[in-house]
């Protein structure tokens, strides 16, 4: 399968890497990678579709059927048989500029010769793609960016100013490569947006936090959005859960000066915090964690294997990491 993902141009590398990150979660094999500000393109076998329905900094998600120039992907368009389906057929220029109208009435009138337009509700969902090559393909899943808005943290029961968007916070679910219905723990639940999203996408959630306040808000905003998950009262550093007891670790650490760190210095908090992830988790598996800085990096490292980080400037005196470590 020929997998396009439409990527959103929010960052320049966590976009491509959640996508392959969900790959890796749910086992697809993936033969190739190729990639544009704007486009992934992967060629895959496996449960591709269930992974790809995880993303969360994507637009659309499409399977390539034809590849070529325009005119080859009008002739493979006149020898479809649609059998009196209904059909959209959609066009987006990538980095080049196209007149969409004129596309995609030239496509659909070779395909209205056995299917029928329905621009609202079609079987059929066409993307036309316009690079340097042109590609047809079927829709397989379009991103419900709208949700994320409106589970925004400040539209939540529960709400602090320190939760990550709900889009960054899938992200981050995904670079943990935990597997649909596996066990993914967040240690700093804060208020929950990220066993929140982990819920949406099928994984089962067990959140922590030193601060029984958050622990009850955090319960009380997913019940509110129908998603479920355990929680308890617990501190990072001296945690309840047995080795190996979790598929994978996601989570958004305190940082800064209005963090509760209990007087402990951020860094040592961290080194503790990592040192009990690196005894929780399984070989081969992955934590996820945003960091504020190199140094805390360098924390992380001392105890797990960093695989990837990508760094997003929030204003001009905080970047934010996020990186994936691998338990050796």
């Amino acid at each position: 399968m020929r997998v396009l993902i439409e990527v959103s141009g929010e960052h320049p590398t966590l976009p491509r890497a959640e996508a392959l990150a969900t790959l890796e979660a749910e086992h697809a094999d993936v033969r190739s990678v190729a990639w544009t500000s704007k486009l992934v393109t992967i060629d895959a076998t496996g449960p591709v579709e269930r992974a790809v329905r995880r993303l969360g900094l994507a637009h659309i998600v499409s399977t390539e059927l034809v590849q070529g120039s325009f005119d080859e992907v009008r002739a493979f368009a006149r020898e479809m048989d649609l059998a009196g389906a209904s059909f959209r057929v959609r066009a987006r220029g990538l980095d080049v500029d196209i007149d969409v109208h004129a596309l995609e009435g030239a496509l659909g009138a070779d395909l209205d010769r056995t299917g029928r337009v329905d621009l609202t509700s079609p079987s059929l969902d066409l993307r036309l793609l316009v690079g340097e090559d042109v590609s047809l393909a079927r829709v397989l899943h379009r991103v419900e960016r709208s949700m994320f808005e409106t589970s925004k943290v400040a539209r939540r029961p529960f709400s602090l100013p320190i939760s990550l968007h709900p889009k960054l916070a899938r992200a981050l679910v995904n670079l943990s490569r935990v597997p649909t219905a596996g066990r993914l723990l967040d240690p700093f639940c804060g208020t929950g947006g990220v066993l929140l999203e982990a819920s949406r996408i099928g994984l089962r959630g067990v959140g922590a936090d030193v601060e029984r306040t958050m622990v009850r808000g955090a319960r009380t905003s997913l019940h509110a959005l129908h998603a479920t998950g355990e929680f308890v009262v617990a501190d990072a550093r001296v945690p309840p859960w047995r080795a190996r007891s979790v598929d994978g670790i996601a989570t958004d650490p305190p940082y800064g000066r209005a963090a509760s760190t209990r007087g402990e210095p951020l860094l040592d908090l961290y080194d503790r915090a990592f040192a009990t992830f690196a005894e929780v988790l399984p070989p081969g598996s992955h934590a996820a964690a945003v960091l504020p800085s190199e140094k805390a990096i360098e924390v992380g490292e001392k105890h797990l294997e960093l695989v990837e980080a990508h760094a997003l400037r929030v204003h001009r005196s905080l970047t934010r990491t996020f990186c994936a470590f691998r338990r050796r």
